[in-house]
C-alpha cells in the first residue's frame, strides 16, 4: 500500500508541474496580463517557472526511487518473480535518490554523477520484460496467497 502511495502522489506532483511547463507559454506571448513587464522581466519570470518545474520533478522522483524500493523489496520477498529483478530495482531505487539529493545539495556534482548513477535504471525494464516475456510463476503465486490466507484464518 506504502508503494502505491508513493506512485500515486508522485504522479499528482507530475500532473500539477505541468502547469510550470505552460507558465512560460502564457508569459512569453503577447498577453494582456503581462504587459507591464518588460521583456527581460517576461523571459525571466518564464525562467523562474521552468526553475520550479525542474525541482517539482526532482521531487516526484524521490518518491519514484521511494517507490522502486519498496517494490524492489517486495519482490525480493515473493516467491513468484525471480529475487534478482527485485534487488536491481531496490539498487535502482537507492540510486535514484542519491541523484535527486546529490541535485538538491550539489547540482554540479549530481550533473557529473548521474550517467553513471542511472545505468541501474535498467532494471526497470528487465522488470517489464520479464513480466511480458515470461510473467509470474502461477503456482508459487497460489501457494503464496494459499498460506497468506491460511495464516490470517
Amino acid at each position: 500500500m506504502l508503494a502505491a502511495v508513493f506512485s500515486l502522489v508522485g504522479c499528482a506532483v507530475q500532473a500539477i508541474l505541468l502547469v510550470f511547463l505552460l507558465a512560460p507559454l502564457d508569459v512569453l506571448k503577447d498577453a494582456h496580463p503581462f504587459s507591464a513587464f518588460t521583456a527581460e522581466q517576461s523571459q525571466d519570470l518564464a525562467l523562474t517557472f521552468l526553475k520550479l518545474h525542474a525541482q517539482g520533478y526532482t521531487v516526484s522522483m524521490l518518491l519514484f526511487g521511494s517507490y522502486n524500493i519498496l517494490i524492489g523489496y517486495l519482490i525480493v520477498r515473493s516467491t513468484f518473480l525471480p529475487r534478482i529483478l527485485g534487488v536491481l530495482l531496490t539498487i535502482s531505487g537507492v540510486c535514484y535518490q542519491i541523484d535527486n539529493f546529490a541535485a538538491f545539495l550539489s547540482p554540479s556534482f549530481q550533473a557529473r554523477l548521474e550517467p553513471y548513477i542511472l545505468v541501474p535504471g535498467a532494471a526497470e525494464l528487465l522488470l517489464a520484460l520479464w513480466l511480458v516475456v515470461v510473467g509470474v510463476n502461477v503456482e508459487r503465486w497460489k501457494e503464496q496467497a494459499n498460506r497468506a490466507g491460511a495464516s490470517q484464518c
